[in-house]
């Protein structure tokens, strides 16, 4: 077994046993099978599902007012009549009641009844487009939580990159700060550094181990929110790579209004409430008009010592309101109120989503303008504090001197990989505000020294 070989299968191994929540078997997790796995398990996104299937039923009843009607009625009683009082003369001979029996009979009786409605002041057309309205703002909303939640899953997912970038720049901050505390103790044994100066390393190195430690419990938090937003029941973590070969493409799209209001499902779903309005509007105008029904039913009644004897009537029924007080007026006035709220409601968001494309737009210019200079100041950090570090072992400088220098590097790694997250948040912020938050498939990375390119690679990769 060649030296390479051995390299390859010590990193490997390494990779398993070090990613965070791996376990055996388990299928890593790319953002897009992370999506996936939310739109299948999010409780949320499930129940908006169940209310689009609900409305859909709600379009069955409306078409079934349409429809013929039959109703089967049926009874059954037991008549008794005492005997009379008074004597009862018979053949010329009385009798008395208490020698005549009681009167008993058992009356059964059914009825089918018949009635189709033949005109209702155009309610039953209106109340099925009514709940077609309404299935299709369901479904609206539907999408609307969709796209949150791919917003939402893809910015923690952000989020986890950015932390395990940083958990990196710590782990180099702690590696280095050890180092230099070393060479610090060697220059206190030499006589050649004051005891400050161990103290000082003592006290910067505990500073930035417990920065790890933060970061490894935020890195935990986030993980654990990832899992509640997926819909994950399983106490273990799921295992998450940032892979390039099957990133996610950040590409900005073009702010572009009409284009947002065309596909924004929030703003169809109000534009959908208005039209349903209007349709309540003139239903509920309709009920000053006649209710026509055509109407018949057919029965009879049966019992003892009796044949059936049957009945029936066909005819048409006409209900016309005459007086009630004005709530025809009222209800009428409410839905025209209703409406007009709407159509506030409606201009709200329009106002609403023109602000948001704006926001969007200017984070992602302040984000790329922050990831320009913030990778200068990395590679510059980067020198400073590799110099800093050989000046002080050659005793031209100080302790402080090589502590500042990585504590500025540290800070610039963090701006770094804070920009890089910013922009990555900023570009799925425009994305669902233009209304395209479609399922990414995974397509190849956008390569290294692009800003906002998630992978397996560090986010700061390209100023290593």
């Amino acid at each position: 077994m060649t030296w390479i070989t051995r390299l390859f299968i010590v990193k490997v191994l390494a990779a398993i046993l070090f990613v965070p929540g791996a376990v055996a078997g388990e299928e890593p997790f790319t953002l897009s099978s992370l999506l996936a796995y939310a739109v299948k398990h999010n409780p949320a996104l499930r129940m908006t599902q169940r209310n689009v299937e609900i409305e859909g039923e709600g379009i069955r009843a409306a078409q079934a007012d349409r429809m013929p009607r039959i109703d089967l009625t049926g009874g059954y009683t037991r008549y008794r009549y005492p005997a009379p009082l008074t004597p009862i003369v018979i053949t010329g001979l009385p009798m008395l009641a208490s020698d005549l029996p009681d009167f008993e009979r058992d009356i059964y009786d059914g009825f089918a009844t018949f009635s189709v409605p033949l005109f209702k002041g155009g309610r039953l057309v209106r109340g099925v487009a009514i709940a077609e309205l309404k299935r299709s703002m369901a479904r609206d909303f539907h999408t609307r939580n969709l796209h949150e939640l791919i917003y939402n899953v893809t910015a923690v997912y952000c989020k986890l990159a950015q932390l395990h970038e940083l958990l990196g720049a710590c782990d180099a901050q702690v590696k280095g700060l050890e180092s230099h505390r070393r060479d610090v103790e060697s220059a206190l044994k030499a006589g050649t550094a004051p005891k400050l100066d161990l103290l000082k390393a003592d006290t910067e190195l505990g500073a930035a181990m417990e920065r790890r430690i933060q970061t490894r419990n935020s890195i935990a938090n986030t993980r654990e929110l990832l899992k509640t937003l997926i819909g994950m029941d399983d106490p273990g973590d799921p295992v998450i790579i940032f892979d390039d070969s099957r990133s996610v493409n950040f590409a900005v799209a073009k702010a572009d209004l009409t284009a947002a209001l065309a596909a924004r499902p929030d703003y169809k779903a109000a534009q959908t409430k208005v039209k349903m309005l209007e349709e309540r509007v003139a239903s509920a105008q309709g009920k000053r008009l006649p209710d026509i029904y055509g109407a018949g039913d057919y029965g009879g009644k049966a019992g003892d010592r009796m044949s059936f004897k049957e009945n029936w009537s066909v005819g048409v029924r006409l209900f016309l309101p005459i007086f009630d007080f004005g709530r025809i007026g009222a209800e009428v006035d409410r839905e025209r109120l209703e409406l007009m709220k709407a159509k506030e409601e409606q201009r709200a968001l329009r106002l609403a989503i023109t602000r948001e494309l704006k926001e969007a737009e200017t984070s992602i210019a302040d984000a790329d303008e922050r990831i320009a200079v913030s990778k200068k100041a990395v590679l510059s950090g980067k020198e400073q504090a590799r110099i800093e570090d050989l000046r002080y072992r050659s005793g031209d400088n100080t302790s402080t001197d090589v502590i500042n220098a990585e504590a500025a590097l540290i800070r610039s790694r963090a701006d770094h990989c804070q920009a890089i997250f910013d922009r990555r948040v900023a570009v799925v912020s425009l994305q669902k505000a233009m209304g395209t938050m479609d399922l990414p498939a995974p397509v190849a990375g956008e390569g290294p020294g692009v800003p906002g390119t998630p992978g397996g690679r560090p986010m700061t990769e390209e100023v290593k």
